[in-house]
């Protein structure tokens, strides 16, 4: 089908038919990669349908239609956070022309995809200024009392330059980058399971199934559990996501696996944190960090866990708000 079905107001018919067609857009949603724009046009009018049918419903049949009203909010929030995707399936081009037939006075947010991805990249721009700033200054202070008094041997201190810079990269979005960084650290450590991850999780994004598959095993071999393996994946794969890769979710399950395996393992609870906070779930992100330093007994972990749940906890929670601080290898 080149065009999506107009869906049109008053189609819902009753509430079972309204279950229905929330049903029929939470798969959509869910499984909307790699199927193109009618599939996320058709979704869209999805939702305009259930918008309308909800309070016309309770009011013919005088119905309480509260579960399918939440229903709805949690469409919408996946709506956001997957905001992105959705938009690259639909094309811009492609949304535009469907938001101009429509013609309606008041379109849906969703039917704005374009402006909110727009504005959150904005946003994310607006406070990635802001943190660097503060996180210079922190650097400059720090790096002096480093040189002066802590440095470590000069191997040991081109290993760690090589990491912060492959992990900087990473979020900022430059994978080859970053890969060059994590293969020039490699050659220092290759003990470091952390490392192979790096590179593997790299290795895959990139397509290179053989490489990524050998750098997995080799990371496997080196990790303590099952968890740590799981715990640092999922990490890597939230830096590629917060440098607009499409493993955000994958992140997540990497990170809850890593909490099968060891519920009380402080650095999948950090992880999960990270992806939470991405994903601008802001009270469970705080939850996820406020665990990870009661359980861990890594004082550089304890203290970076509890100052990104300070920051959390000092502004408003919002949805879908990105966030791409640094984490501890």
């Amino acid at each position: 089908m080149d065009q999506a079905p107009r869906v049109l107001r008053g189609e819902v018919a009753n509430a079972e038919e309204l279950r229905q067609i929330l049903r029929q857009a939470e798969l959509a949603v869910t499984n909307a990669r790699g199927r193109g724009p009618a599939h996320v046009l058709r979704y869209l009018h999805m939702l305009d349908a259930i918008e309308e049918a909800i309070p016309r419903l309770e009011q013919e049949f005088g119905v309480d239609l509260k579960p399918e009203r939440t229903r709805l909010e949690t469409l919408e929030n996946m709506t956001r956070s997957r905001a992105r995707q959705l938009l690259r399936e639909v094309g811009t081009g492609r949304l535009r022309t469907e938001r101009q037939t429509l013609g309606r006075e008041s379109l849906g947010w969703w039917w704005y995809l374009d402006e909110f991805v727009a504005e959150r990249r904005q946003q994310a721009l607006r406070r990635w200024g802001i943190r660097a700033a503060i996180v210079v200054g922190l650097l400059l202070v720090a790096g002096l009392v480093y040189q002066f008094f802590l440095a470590p041997p000069p191997e040991q201190q081109l290993l760690s330059q090589r990491l912060s810079e492959g992990e900087t990269l990473l979020l900022k979005g430059d994978v080859q980058g970053a890969l060059a960084q994590y293969e020039a650290a490699l050659a220092l450590d290759g003990q470091d399971p952390a490392i192979h991850m790096s590179i593997g999780a790299i290795y895959e994004h990139l397509g290179n199934e053989e490489k990524a598959r050998e750098h997995y095993e080799q990371a496997r071999a080196l990790c303590h559990s099952e968890a740590e393996f799981h715990a640092n994946l999922a990490l890597v794969l939230y830096r590629l996501a917060a440098g607009g890769a499409d493993t955000l979710q994958r992140a997540e399950q990497e990170a809850l696996l890593a909490l099968e395996k060891d519920s009380e393992y402080a650095l999948a609870h950090f992880a999960l944190g990270n992806v939470y906070e991405l994903q601008g779930k802001i009270p469970e992100a705080i939850h996820e960090f406020e665990v990870a330093s009661n359980l861990s007994g890594d004082p550089s972990l304890i203290v970076l866990a509890r100052m990104r749940m300070g920051m959390l906890m000092q502004r408003p929670f919002e949805v879908g708000t990105p966030q791409a601080e640094g984490t501890p290898r």
